[in-house]
């Protein structure tokens, strides 16, 4: 690509590369306030203005970043809170009016207009003439035929798109007479690497190209400066997100909301339904959201008559089109250093990381190809991950800065009273489906449960070959409805997602998938294995492999045992089956009070105790095998391989030995052979990791 050519020479040659014309566009302007670069429309006088104004409480600022959204989100909010009605057709009056409201036909930032009228026609500022003939009709495509008195008296809720940061935004946004701001906050932000990139095509390309010339660094240099070094309009993406980060977390959730660009193009309904409720609107009815799903749709935004400016600004976004710039690895490599250095503690920057990715970190191997020698220390790093308003940002529980606020985490509860197993879809396939992962023992008891109760044909599943930087990766991809027969790998976060758009939650194993609802039915071990096991009007389509003859006609959960075995299991929910979060609490360092030591005595303790109650058992609760049989089965297969060298017990004082290879425990030692031969048919034991 050339990067020297002028743009005069190129205008009537359709196979060159068309360039934007100088301070305009791609290319940074020379126009500043207060040190910051600003587009040659910018008005002073009004940005003054703006930051005095009083709010109401409805009012809305839409504060996006440059090349993140703006005009969808702006339209979004019009078509939202002014243009349709619950049955989704456009409120007459409002449409008669559009002409002649602000925001209604495209964004008019309040800092692209004069304060008043008479200012705008007299040009006091000499801004329109900043363009030669072109600036007045150039500005009227713009931001309309509007000043700032016509933003501050437009209907409520009032809509102020801008892309000022915080530091410019409204003062009672923050801190209003009461001592509390008002009004709210919506920030509209994408990834940086296609913000980058949209910018360097905006109305034609910079004159300095990518890596620089005659005319200057090139857009990579440029977006990478830092310290009010950075010429492009409204200075550097990196430090405006960072300041927005600010104004959103002294705000609070309450009042302040954050859109990512992405999660609109990957599911623009569930984000619809989130801004609704923010904003405290009632009922989203169906219609309201189609109608404003076509609206918003590219065609129909670029293709809008009747005076539509967004036409001009709609652009064609997406997601990951940074990996076909003319960019190197090292490039890039910069680029997140750059990334870590200034956003790397800024929450809502997060979900950046995982569409920064040029391909998923920490892919496992797969696990049909591994055996008992195969080492995953051995396999790239990552940072395990959750979702947060769905979507996938590193956990924070595992930080080292302390941060470990996972925040209010979304229970995945089923509300019909029993599950009928021999249902099918229209292929023949089963209704319910597990995602299920060996190296979790919670995991293995739920599949091995399965198998004893007969339901291997009627509930399907999938086995994850284990976790990445997008969690739980199934690198066949994934066999049940809607993503069967789409090429793997499949990431388990999708099940997730599917079932609730904007959910917080951990993404965890195993899921009970409901196909045809296509929602998790549970994600939680015990109560799948309860769920399983509650089949007394389906005996007969039920017939259990049970090598060993121990497993009742009632299943695994007999009722009449239920609530000793519901106490069973919350004893050995709190200290046995805890080992993993006391470990990997240790691990993260947390608990340097000496709750982990507390929690690794109490654990070696209960081995003691469960040894001594399984020399009068043959099973923990007598001489049928229940479902918390199998829970404490699958910790005991991995106690010595696993927990103890990972978690360092042997050092622990009241460690006395092995279970499995050792003599400290022989009942239990006697318990977990017998059970082995159970469910060894059930096992992978090289998944167990």
């Amino acid at each position: 690509m050339s990067n020297s050519k002028n743009s005069s020479n190129l205008a009537d040659d359709p196979k060159q590369p068309q360039y934007a014309p100088p301070n305009r566009g791609s290319n940074p302007p020379k126009y500043k306030y207060n040190s910051l670069p600003v587009p040659w429309w910018f008005n002073p006088a009004s940005v003054s203005q703006f930051h005095s104004l009083p709010l109401n409480s409805t009012d809305i600022i839409l504060s996006s970043g440059v090349k993140m959204g703006t005009t969808w989100m702006n339209k979004i909010l019009i078509s939202l809170l002014h243009e349709f009605d619950d049955e989704g057709k456009l409120i007459p009056e409002v449409v008669d009016k559009r002409a002649v409201l602000p925001g209604r036909l495209g964004q008019t930032y309040p800092e692209g207009v004069y304060p008043t009228r008479q200012e705008h026609e007299e040009d006091s500022l000499g801004i329109l003439s900043r363009l030669e003939q072109q600036g007045r009709k150039a500005h009227l495509a713009l931001f309309g035929n509007f000043v700032l008195e016509d933003l501050v008296e437009q209907p409520e809720p009032r809509i102020f798109a801008t892309h000022l940061s915080r530091e410019y935004l409204p003062r009672e946004l923050f801190d209003g007479e009461d001592g509390e701001g008002t009004g709210k906050l919506i920030v509209v932000i994408r990834n940086l690497k296609d913000a980058m990139c949209s910018l360097h095509n905006f109305r034609g390309l910079p004159q300095d190209g990518w890596f620089g010339n005659e005319h200057g660094p090139g857009t990579f240099a440029r977006y990478l400066m830092l310290n009010g070094e950075c010429p492009n309009a409204f200075g550097s993406a990196f430090e405006w997100l960072r300041d927005n980060n600010d104004a959103v977390m002294s705000i609070g959730n309450k009042r302040a909301l954050v859109v990512y660009y992405e999660s609109l193009i990957m599911d623009f309904n569930g984000q619809l339904q989130r801004i609704n409720d923010f904003l405290e609107l009632g009922t989203l009815t169906d219609a309201k959201a189609q109608a404003i799903a076509e609206a918003c749709a590219l065609k129909s935004m670029q293709n809008a008559e009747g005076g539509a400016r967004y036409k001009y600004t709609t652009r064609k976004g997406g997601i990951g089109k940074w990996s076909q710039a003319p960019l190197t690895k090292e490039h890039w490599k910069e680029f997140d250093s750059v990334f870590d250095k200034v956003l790397g503690d800024v929450e809502i920057a997060d979900p950046f990381r995982f569409f920064q990715y040029e391909s998923v970190p920490g892919m496992p191997e797969a696990l049909g190809e591994c055996d008992l020698d195969t080492d995953p220390r051995r396999w790239e790093p990552y940072l395990l991950v959750m979702l947060r308003d769905g979507m996938i940002v590193p956990d924070p529980y595992f930080r080292v800065d302390g941060k470990d606020d996972r925040g209010d985490l979304m229970e995945f509860k089923y509300n019909k009273p029993q599950l009928s197993f021999d249902e099918c879809n229209s292929d023949g396939s089963p209704r319910y489906h597990l995602f299920v992962s060996e190296s979790c023992p919670l995991d293995s008891a739920v599949s091995a449960a399965r198998t004893l109760l007969g339901l291997d044909s009627m509930i399907s599943m999938d086995v994850a070959d284990g976790k990445s930087g997008a969690g739980l990766v199934f690198l066949n991809g994934c066999s049940c409805v809607p993503w069967k027969g789409s090429e793997g790998p499949f990431w388990l976060y999708s099940v997730y997602q599917l079932s609730n758009s904007i959910a917080t939650t951990l993404i965890t194993a195993p899921v009970l998938w409901d196909t045809v609802e296509q929602k998790i039915v549970s994600n939680d071990a015990w109560e799948i294995l309860k769920l399983m096991s509650h089949e007394d009007d389906q005996s007969d389509l039920i017939s259990y492999n049970d090598a060993l003859g121990v497993i009742l006609k009632e299943g695994l959960c007999p009722r009449e045992q239920m609530e000793a075995i519901e106490n069973m299991y919350s004893d050995l929910s709190n200290s046995i089956f805890n080992v993993e979060d006391v470990g990997l609490e240790c691990i993260a360092q947390v608990g340097k009070d000496g709750r982990v030591d507390d929690n690794f005595e109490r654990i070696l303790t209960k081995l003691q105790e469960l040894n001594d109650l399984l020399g009068k058992r043959r099973f923990l609760l007598g001489n049928n095998l229940t479902g918390v049989d199998i829970f404490l089965a699958m910790f005991l297969f991995r106690f010595d391989a696993c927990y103890t060298p990972l978690f360092g017990l042997s050092n622990h004082g009241a460690f006395v030995g092995s279970i499995l290879t050792g003599d400290s425990y022989p009942n239990l030692k006697g318990y977990s052979r017998e059970l082995y031969q159970e469910l060894k048919s059930t096992l992978k034991i090289q998944g167990f990791r």
